[in-house]
C-alpha cells in the first residue's frame, strides 16, 4: 500500500489532486493536511512514502516541513507542487531534500509522470523548469571543481587565501605568517593557478 500525504491550503485544489492520484494509483492511501503545521503533526506519528507539498501555506511553510524532515531524518519522498516559477524556491527545495518540483499549471499527465518517476527513485522537474535544472547542474559542477581546487592548497596557501579574503596586503600577510613578501607573492600566484582565477 502506497501512503501519500497531500498538503495544500486550497481545499478545492487539494481535493482535485487527491481524486486524480486515486484514479491513477489504485494501491494508495491518501491523507490530507491544509497547512505545514498539520503536515508536521501527521509526519511525526505516521510514515508516508510520498509527500506532495505546497510552499506558501499558513502556520508553517513547505520549506519548514522540508526542514522538519531533514532534522528528523525522515525519508519520505517529497514533491513540491507550487504556483511559484522561481529559481530560488527551486534550489532551496532541492537543497532541503525534495525529489521533485512541479508547477500547479502543469498537466495532470505530468503530475502522474512525476509521481511514477520519483516512486522509482528518479528526481523529476517540470518541463517548464528545465533551465533551472541546467543552471543547478552547472552550479554544482562548478562548486565541486572549486572544492577540489581548494582541497589542493597547501597549509601556507590556505592561510594566505584567508588573509587575502580579509583584504590584507602582501606585506601585512608576510608579517602575520612570518615569511618574506616574496614568499607571499609566490603563494598568491600558486593560489590563482590552482583556483583558475586572475
Amino acid at each position: 500500500m502506497l501512503r501519500i500525504l497531500a498538503v495544500d491550503d486550497h481545499p478545492i485544489f487539494r481535493k482535485g489532486l487527491v481524486a486524480l492520484i486515486k484514479d491513477e494509483f489504485k494501491d494508495c492511501e491518501i491523507s490530507e493536511a491544509e497547512d505545514g503545521k498539520e503536515a508536521i503533526d501527521l509526519l511525526s506519528t505516521t510514515r508516508y512514502d510520498f509527500l506532495i507539498l505546497d510552499i506558501d501555506m499558513p502556520k508553517k511553510s513547505g520549506m519548514d516541513v522540508l526542514d522538519f524532515l531533514m532534522e528528523n531524518d525522515i525519508k519520505t519522498k517529497t514533491i513540491i507542487l507550487t504556483m511559484h516559477n522561481d529559481e530560488l524556491f527551486f534550489n532551496e527545495a532541492f537543497n532541503r531534500g525534495a525529489s521533485g518540483f512541479l508547477l500547479k499549471e502543469d498537466s495532470s499527465m505530468e503530475i502522474m509522470d512525476c509521481l511514477s518517476k520519483v516512486r522509482a527513485g528518479v528526481p523529476f522537474v517540470s518541463k517548464k523548469l528545465t533551465s533551472f535544472l541546467e543552471n543547478r547542474s552547472k552550479f554544482n559542477e562548478e562548486m565541486s571543481r572549486i572544492k577540489d581546487s581548494i582541497g589542493s592548497l597547501t597549509k601556507s596557501e590556505m592561510n594566505t587565501l584567508k588573509l587575502v579574503a580579509q583584504n590584507k596586503t602582501s606585506k601585512e600577510i608576510a608579517g602575520l605568517l612570518f615569511v618574506t613578501e616574496k614568499s607571499v607573492e609566490n603563494y598568491r600566484s600558486r593560489i590563482c593557478k590552482k583556483l583558475e582565477i586572475s
